[in-house]
Parts: C-alpha cells; sequence; structure tokens
C-alpha cells in the first residue's frame, strides 16, 4: 500500500510538472499573440512615386471587350486536341481590340508555333533586367447543360440579389481574365506614349490546360535561342484574394504562390489467377488491386508542414487574425501539431501539406462472368516541393506492402523550386505593392499552388516566380473554376486591369539590381 501511495505522489508529481510547463508555454504563447506587432508589407521603396490611375473613360468600355473574349470558345481538352479555328478568331480579336499594341514602334508582337503569342516590349536601358507576365488562352470543356447562362454567349448580366453585373463565360476567371487586364492596360499605356526603360515580355500559351509543351514550352525555346538566360521576375495566373475562405481572418487575403507541386501519374498492375466466375480464385488481381488502393488512401503521404511556405502563410496571418486563431498561427513551434491535425481533415488544406494521391482510373474485366487476369489503377500524385519522386515511390512500396503489385511512372514533372519571399525581396514587394493598393485591407501571403501552371516552363530564367490573379473570390465564384457557371464581375475586370498597368509602371521606375537574398523561412518572423 505505501508503494502505491508513493508511486501514486510520483505519478501526480510529474503530471503537475508537464501541467506547469504547459502553463507556462501557453502563457508565453498568449503573450507573444498578444504583443504582435501588425507585419507590414508596404513597399514605397519598390515603387517610387505615385502609380496614376486608369481614367474612368477607358475603364468603361473594358467590360464589353471582356464578354467578347469569352465569347470565343478557345477550348483545349487533351494534348494536340484545342480548338485552333477559334484560336486564330481569338488572335484577330486581340489585334482588333487593342491596336495601340500592335502598332507601337517599340513592342514586338509574335505568333510563337502557330497559335501562341510573345509580345516583346523594348526599353531603353540595357542595364535593366526585363520581367516576364504570363496568361494563357485556352480554357476546358464545358457541359452547356449544368451551365444557368451560355458558357460561350458573352453575357453581362446584374446579380439578382446584388445587382453588381457578371460578365458570364468560361475563362472568365481561369485565364482570359490575365490575358485580357494584360493587355488592357499595356493598350493605354501605349495609347499614352509610354516609353519603358526597362524592357518585358508578355506570353499567351495556347494549351496550358493540356500541359503547355506545344505553348509556353515553345515560348521558352524561342526566348532561349535569342540568349534571354534570366529575367528580374516571372508572374502569371495563381490563387486569388480570398474573401470568407480562411477561418478566423476577416481581412482579404492575397495568397501569392511561391512554389508549386509536382505531378505525378504512377501505373499499379497486379496479375492474378483468372477463369470462370462460378470458381473464383480465392485472392484475385482485383482484390489485390483494391487492397493497395485502400492502402494508399487510408496511408497518405507525410505531412510536409513546415518545409514548404504552408507554415509561412499562417505566421504572416497570424497579425490580422481573431482569438483563438491568432494564438495558433503566431506559435506554430506550440501548436504546429494541432494545426496539422486539423488541416488535414479538410480536403482543401490538406492538399497544401502533402504530396496528395489519387486513384483516377481503375481498368479491370472484359466480360461479367470472367474472372480478370490483371487489374491496373492509375494513381495521380501532386508532388509537395519539400518531397522527390523517389521519396513518394518508396512510401508507396511501403504502403502497399505487395510484392506482386508492379509500379511504373508514366509521366511525371518535379515540384518548383520555393521561390524567395518576405519584406526585403524586392520582386515580392512589388508585386505586394500592387496588391495592396487595388485591394485595400488585403495581407499578402506566401502559398503553394496545388494546380499546374505554365510557369514550370520558365523556372530557368529566373528564381523569382510567382502566381497571383488579381480578382476577389469567395467560396461560390471559386467552386465554378472548372466548373459550371465562371463568372466575374464588371468591377474585377477594371480593378485587374489596373493591377497590370500598376505592376508595369513600377517595374519600368524602379533602379537596377531588383535581386536580394532569399526571403523569410518559417519561424523568422
Amino acid at each position: 500500500m505505501v508503494a502505491w501511495r508513493r508511486a501514486c505522489k510520483i505519478a501526480c508529481g510529474c503530471v503537475g510538472i508537464v501541467c506547469a510547463v504547459f502553463a507556462v508555454l501557453l502563457f508565453v504563447a498568449i503573450i507573444r499573440a498578444a504583443t504582435l506587432e501588425d507585419l507590414d508589407y508596404q513597399e514605397a521603396a519598390i515603387a517610387p512615386g505615385p502609380v496614376e490611375d486608369l481614367p474612368e473613360w477607358y475603364l468603361e468600355g473594358l467590360p464589353r471587350l471582356m464578354a467578347r473574349a469569352l465569347s470565343i470558345p478557345t477550348v483545349a481538352r487533351a494534348k494536340g486536341d484545342v480548338n485552333t479555328k477559334e484560336l486564330i478568331i481569338f488572335h484577330d480579336f486581340l489585334r482588333e481590340s487593342f491596336p495601340s499594341v500592335y502598332n507601337a514602334t517599340y513592342i514586338t508582337a509574335e505568333t510563337i508555333n502557330n497559335y501562341s503569342l510573345l509580345y516583346t516590349i523594348q526599353g531603353s536601358d540595357a542595364n535593366l533586367q526585363p520581367y516576364l507576365l504570363m496568361s494563357h488562352m485556352d480554357v476546358v470543356p464545358v457541359v452547356a447543360e449544368e451551365w444557368r447562362h451560355d458558357p460561350f454567349g458573352g453575357h453581362i448580366l446584374p446579380d439578382p440579389s446584388t445587382g453588381e453585373e457578371y460578365i458570364w463565360g468560361r475563362g472568365a476567371i481561369d485565364d482570359k481574365l490575365g490575358v485580357m487586364a494584360i493587355m488592357m492596360a499595356l493598350n493605354y499605356l501605349a495609347m499614352t506614349d509610354f516609353q519603358p526603360s526597362r524592357s518585358f515580355y508578355v506570353a499567351f500559351g495556347h494549351d496550358e490546360e493540356v500541359n503547355g509543351l506545344d505553348g509556353a514550352g515553345e515560348i521558352a525555346k524561342v526566348l532561349g535561342s535569342r540568349g534571354v538566360k534570366q529575367v528580374e521576375f516571372v508572374l502569371d495566373e495563381g490563387m486569388p484574394v480570398l474573401v470568407d475562405v480562411i477561418k478566423g481572418v476577416e481581412a482579404p487575403v492575397a495568397t501569392i504562390g511561391v512554389a508549386e507541386k509536382g505531378y505525378m501519374n504512377v501505373e499499379i498492375e497486379v496479375e492474378g489467377e483468372g477463369g470462370h466466375s462460378s470458381m473464383p480464385p480465392l485472392h484475385s488481381a482485383v482484390s489485390r488491386l483494391a487492397s493497395a488502393i485502400v492502402n494508399l488512401e487510408t496511408n497518405p503521404q507525410p505531412s510536409m508542414f513546415g518545409r514548404g511556405p504552408e507554415a509561412d502563410m499562417l505566421t504572416y496571418l497570424a497579425p490580422k487574425a481573431s482569438w483563438p486563431y491568432k494564438l495558433f498561427f503566431a506559435n506554430l513551434w506550440l501548436f504546429k501539431p494541432v494545426l496539422e491535425r486539423v488541416m488535414s481533415s479538410s480536403r482543401d488544406t490538406n492538399a497544401v501539406l502533402r504530396t496528395t494521391t489519387s486513384t483516377t482510373i481503375v481498368r479491370a474485366g472484359i466480360k461479367e462472368n470472367v474472372v480478370p487476369v490483371t487489374a491496373h489503377a492509375n494513381i495521380n500524385h501532386r508532388t509537395h516541393p519539400a518531397q522527390t519522386e523517389e521519396d513518394v515511390l518508396e512510401y508507396d512500396r511501403a504502403t502497399i506492402n505487395d510484392p506482386a503489385i508492379k509500379m511504373r511512372v508514366k509521366d511525371s514533372y518535379p515540384p518548383s523550386p520555393v521561390s524567395p519571399y518576405g519584406p526585403e525581396v524586392a520582386p515580392w514587394r512589388l508585386i505586394t505593392a500592387a496588391v495592396h493598393h487595388h485591394f485595400p485591407g488585403s495581407v499578402t501571403v506566401p502559398g503553394l499552388m496545388v494546380g499546374y501552371t505554365d510557369t514550370g516552363k520558365y523556372l530557368h530564367l529566373s528564381q523569382h516566380v510567382y502566381r497571383f490573379i488579381p480578382v476577389t473570390l469567395n467560396k461560390e465564384l471559386i467552386a465554378t473554376i472548372h466548373s459550371h457557371n465562371e463568372r466575374i464581375s464588371t468591377t474585377a475586370v477594371k480593378s485587374a486591369t489596373a493591377f497590370f498597368h500598376h505592376i508595369i509602371l513600377s517595374a519600368n521606375r524602379v533602379t537596377p539590381g531588383l535581386y536580394t537574398p532569399p526571403g523569410h523561412r518559417s519561424g523568422e518572423l
């Protein structure tokens, strides 16, 4: 009995010590969160002088041009299967709509590989390194019956509840907005005798939705053949300004993609006994394949939280977050396991934590009463920047744990490097300065692109590669991307144009040497 009491005292003492330590750590975390200073990412030094706003008379005509752009069905269905006729029509539309771009003596417009477009804007100062603005002209297919309005009708219609006008059509967000906003901004500058000091390129691919090899891939080759080895920064489509999407943050969140996941298709195959279905084998090929798929789904790839930009995203959000989110975001050193568990429970946030695993195609069997001899499945991985292809395959093999399962990588491309970001990184500050000007009250954060963009074709040109689409979206509008009822407000078209106008003027005014050391990593703020 004495020994039992002594053991209980020791146990209670240990529990008390643990509780005391946790109480101290929690107190420190609360103090840290309560005294967290607002992180300031205003970029006055990168955007010297005022940037004049676009005049209202010019902005008024932009929504009608956007509607016309969306009425041209530049659909890409598969590699090599793009609507080339409509792409040519779209080229003609751009030439007709933006004559000042095509007539400017310092702008060269070229068609690359028959259907992509490259514009070279020649600056007067050869000491200033150029930069690259990107977008793509192709759009994904539609199921017209699922749309409330014709996806290629070019309709501008008021929202029944708010009265705000929206332009309906496939590509309204992804990504004719980028094409049109860049061209609208460039056309105005050409109209007003803008004389650039810094050269820059504008590249519009025609097959981004089906891997971009024939579009952006060929443009990259052309630039390389002309001796373009490095540019200051690359800015392409990416994530938007999010409103009412991130829990605990009321401010709009401008998520700028500083990295992009890789892509890998793995075929898994198993052979087994065939025969008549009335006398099935004890372990068929289908059942072994099914077991492998279940193992992969129930044992996801490990979390990479803190090894990519996702941790810094929360750190940047901490000053704007409400309690108790501020406590968690500001103290990842203490609450990382909690946040990992919470984020892993949602498909949206889980995708930024780890390499995702999706079974997209399963094939087996030819007849109802014949047991298949072989069964196949395609496993699609989106690879986190902190993992290699071999890391992912090794984990898959261990998870499946069946030597009979054959694995083969069908195709892949690696994740991108993480571009520098933070207050001391000049290209980051230039972009975020424009964000803060045109989306006032927003907080800029680094993010991880879980989808694919054409930036992968240009990674050799710059360490500063960013992915951002200058438009405010809520959950409802985000859900329309690659789905039905895609649309964008007329106000958003105007603000996106103003954003690129700001970027071009700001980049033109910056003195030589935009390059700076790498930015903040997690925990340094």
